[in-house]
């Protein structure tokens, strides 16, 4: 018994079509939940990033902006790569 094949590839679409949009889905939850604010917070982690919180910076270290260290009035110093 020979299957049809266009009706083989119109489910094999759907199928497609379908796991897309449920991704989509997700994402759009995920935005509106405000589940997303939970990787926000890593990224603003000084020491996440290597660094360590001090004012003013150490000799050899670079102070970086936009980090939880701003909460103190201190900078996020990381190392400086060479030295």
């Amino acid at each position: 018994m020979i299957r049809n094949k266009k009706s083989i590839e119109m489910s094999l679409n759907t199928i497609v079509i379908a796991a897309i949009a449920l991704i989509v889905l997700i994402v759009l939850v995920f935005i509106l939940t405000g589940r997303v604010s939970i990787f926000g917070e890593g990224l603003e982690d000084c020491t996440s990033k290597g660094g360590k919180c001090d004012n003013p910076c150490e000799t050899g270290y670079v102070g970086i902006p936009g980090t939880n260290c701003n909460d103190n009035n201190q900078k996020c110093c990381i190392k400086v790569l060479g030295d």
